[in-house]
């Protein structure tokens, strides 16, 4: 089988280069095309050339495949300045909290978990690291899983739950701090955004039959590339949202199936939150509200999407 991570471009790592294009780079440029070069239209030229390349059938598979690559790349890149981040903050800590910490480092499960403590609103790492109920459950959770009573994600889940609790008063920093995020330039953007539609696409087909918790999991899937990406033009960025608000109306409308209506709810709400206008977003919430007997919270969304649509027969 071919290898479909084997460079294939001309350029540096296996990269796209101007000539693999078949449009005009500087590089390329002629005499002739000195003017356009001195009047900025050179660049202009170049980009016509790639639309046009871009538009081709024959090259979609080798654009897509250079855009997932530069998409990873830029997610390792991400890891790796967050590790590098982390290894700062632990070897500028006080001598206590570096001693504390040592024992667990080697633990991949509780090396995240020590990590979560850089996320402190105060950037105060030596609060956690210094903490002797924190380093109680970091020594019981190494303990049950040297012993086998608790699994890996069992032990992270746990105490992380300790640490992100929503009754700490810097919790909304928190959880701020540790979404994970990546900035994705234009043509990255792209190779995101078609992952991300077909995972939807397979949800789609999933949910059309019925099968509401495998359609689930490919919705979470889609949901977890459009929360990771970040534009870099307001342009991108209202893509990104587009797509997401598309995710959240997708995962709301299967744990309506579920009966899962609460969280119906926050879906539809963190779609509402990107577009208050938002009127299939609108009638789901209303939808799930009147299940739960919250007649009044139903009614409010659905004279909105009236005010909005007045001939919407749903509402």
């Amino acid at each position: 089988m071919e290898n479909p991570w084997a460079p294939s471009g001309s350029g540096i790592n296996g990269g796209i280069t101007s000539g693999d294009m078949g449009g005009p780079g500087l590089q390329n440029a002629t005499k002739g095309d000195l003017p356009a070069v001195l009047e900025g239209n050179f660049g202009k030229q170049f980009e016509e050339s790639f639309k046009q390349f871009a538009q081709r059938p024959e090259n979609k598979a080798l654009l897509e495949k250079h855009q997932r690559k530069e998409f990873k790349k830029s997610g390792r890149l991400a890891r790796k300045s967050k590790y590098a981040e982390f290894q700062e903050t632990v070897l500028s800590a006080d001598y206590d909290a570096q001693k504390n910490i040592a024992p667990f480092l080697e633990n991949r499960v509780l090396r995240r978990v020590i990590n979560t403590f850089c996320n402190d609103p105060n950037n105060d790492f030596g609060k956690w690291a210094n903490n002797p109920q924190v380093l109680s459950l970091l020594h019981a959770a190494k303990t049950a899983m040297e012993d086998g009573t608790l699994s890996e994600a069992e032990a992270e889940q746990a105490m992380v739950r300790y640490i992100s609790a929503p009754d700490r008063d810097y919790h909304h920093e928190w959880k701020l701090k540790t979404k994970q995020q990546v900035r994705v330039g234009t043509d990255q953007l792209v190779g995101a955004l078609n992952e991300h539609l077909e995972e939807r696409r397979k949800g789609n087909e999933l949910y059309k039959a019925k099968r509401f918790s495998e359609a689930l999991k490919q919705y979470e899937r889609a949901q977890s590339i459009v929360e990771l990406i970040v534009g870099m033009s307001g342009y991108d960025q209202r893509e990104i949202d587009k797509n997401r608000i598309a995710c959240y109306l997708n995962i709301a409308a299967v744990k309506l199936a579920l009966q899962d209506l609460g969280e119906a709810i926050e879906f539809c709400g963190k779609a509402i939150d990107l577009d208050d206008r938002n009127v299939k977003g609108l009638l789901r919430r209303s939808k799930a509200y009147a299940a739960r007997h919250e007649y009044a919270l139903a009614k409010a969304d659905l004279d909105k999407v009236k005010d909005l649509e007045p001939g919407n027969l749903e509402a």
